[in-house]
């Protein structure tokens, strides 16, 4: 855990577009304090720098990502992947048992304390094919369905820094391409499901030289 927040508990840090569904913010406050503190402490300290992320290489895994999830890895957070397995067996002396298993990847994972489940993941998509979203939803619907998640963070970039971008004419950061409004889309017809969403869009002011 993160002892020197920067900002108070109850506040999320500047510079960012929040949505928030099924309580989600409450949850990760009161269950999760400890994964509440690591994100605060993690969105207050991240600045993006115009010439060297935005000029730089694109792409889901690009340095500004790597440096994201590094500032969370240092808090305990990691990659994770989980399995999981359906059985249905058939009742009778000649029943047949059939089994699938799903694979679902998490960028950033952490446990809760004591190590158990449910979860909570961060995934980032800075500048990725908007699809990307409906598989970041969908394995958060998954795993929170089967128990394995408590809360989903998803961070992309905002609005206003979507159309700054824009009028520099950065082609590859396009309307196609992973942005707020595009997330917001997912969300309104029902992306991630029941499972509890907290919604990040990074502002234009998280930016220094833009």
């Amino acid at each position: 855990m993160f002892d020197g927040i920067a900002v108070p508990q109850r506040e999320w840090p500047s510079g960012y577009a929040i949505r928030v569904t099924r309580y989600a913010d409450a949850m990760l406050r009161d269950a999760f304090p400890e994964h509440w503190a690591d994100v605060l402490h993690v969105l207050t300290t991240f600045r993006i720098d115009a010439v060297v992320d935005i000029g730089g290489p694109g792409g889901n895994r690009s340095p500004l990502v790597k440096r994201f999830d590094g500032l969370l890895e240092a808090c305990g957070w990691g990659k994770q992947r989980m399995e999981l397995t359906t059985a249905i067996r058939e009742v009778g002396r000649n029943g047949q048992t059939t089994r699938s298993a799903r694979n679902h990847e998490m960028d950033m994972f952490k446990r809760g304390a004591p190590e158990r489940f449910p979860r909570v993941a961060v995934e980032m998509e800075w500048n990725n094919k908007d699809p990307f979203f409906d598989r970041d939803l969908t394995n958060y619907y998954t795993l929170h369905r089967a128990g394995a998640l408590a809360v989903g963070v998803m961070v992309t970039r905002g609005s206003d820094l979507q159309a700054a971008l824009s009028s520099r004419n950065c082609r590859r950061f396009g309307a196609s391409t992973t942005h707020w409004a595009k997330l917001m889309a997912c969300i309104d017809v029902g992306g991630g499901g029941e499972c509890p969403l907290i919604l990040l869009g990074i502002g234009r002011s998280r930016v220094d030289g833009l």
